[in-house]
């Protein structure tokens, strides 16, 4: 996004809302990843159920 100053939104964010801050790096906690991906695959198999349901109404 540009505003009408022609400044992005990269910019603005960089300069003004998080100017002079320091970026830290969190990895995710293995347990959580195998969480994570067991309720994704149990998401994506009921998205069949849903779309019959959807179609049946």
């Amino acid at each position: 996004m540009i505003n009408k100053n022609g400044r992005s939104l990269a910019a603005f964010l960089e300069d003004d809302v998080f100017a002079g801050e320091k970026g830290t790096q969190m990895l995710p906690d293995a347990k959580d990843v195998e969480g994570f991906d067991a309720f994704i695959k149990r998401y994506t198999a009921g998205l069949a159920i849903e779309r019959a349901a959807v179609d049946s109404l």
